[in-house]
């Protein structure tokens, strides 16, 4: 068992459902890999947009992705992402990611690294206590 699958707090994890395309499965009849980044990617923009509607601003560039993959997704599997913030420093927060399939089956785990950047540099810029507020309440 990973230390993602042992923590019990992903009850009130962030959680996107993901409407699976046809072009995500590869000539094995399983979701590509490179399907899985997307995965993550609609999650964490669907958190992103959540925080624009309550006024909260936060420009990011992923400087790191790790993915674990425990099992197959295959075509018309329903898929749904939980996400939760694991740490946040100066500049920069990471997220952990479960990608589930179906009846809650396990089917990867992942981590990204954020950085908060400047828009108008495309520089990094430590986060503003209301940004920290925010990721510390992503539970």
């Amino acid at each position: 068992m990973t230390l993602l699958q042992q923590d019990a707090g992903w009850a009130a994890s962030h959680t996107t459902e993901i409407q699976m395309r046809f072009g995500d499965v590869d000539s094995l009849g399983h979701v590509n890999n490179v399907a899985y980044a997307q995965y993550l990617e609609t999650a964490r923009l669907a958190f992103l947009d959540e925080l624009t509607r309550r006024g909260v601003s936060l420009p990011i560039v992923v400087a790191r992705l790790e993915v674990d993959y425990r099992r197959e997704i295959t075509l018309r599997q329903r898929v749904r992402v939980q996400m939760r913030c694991s740490r946040v420093g100066n500049s920069s927060f990471d997220l952990v990611y479960r990608v589930l399939a179906d009846d809650d089956t396990l089917a990867a785990e992942a981590r990204s690294v954020q950085v908060h950047v400047d828009l108008a540099t495309r520089r990094p810029v430590p986060l503003t206590a209301e940004q920290r507020v925010v990721l510390a309440g992503l539970p």
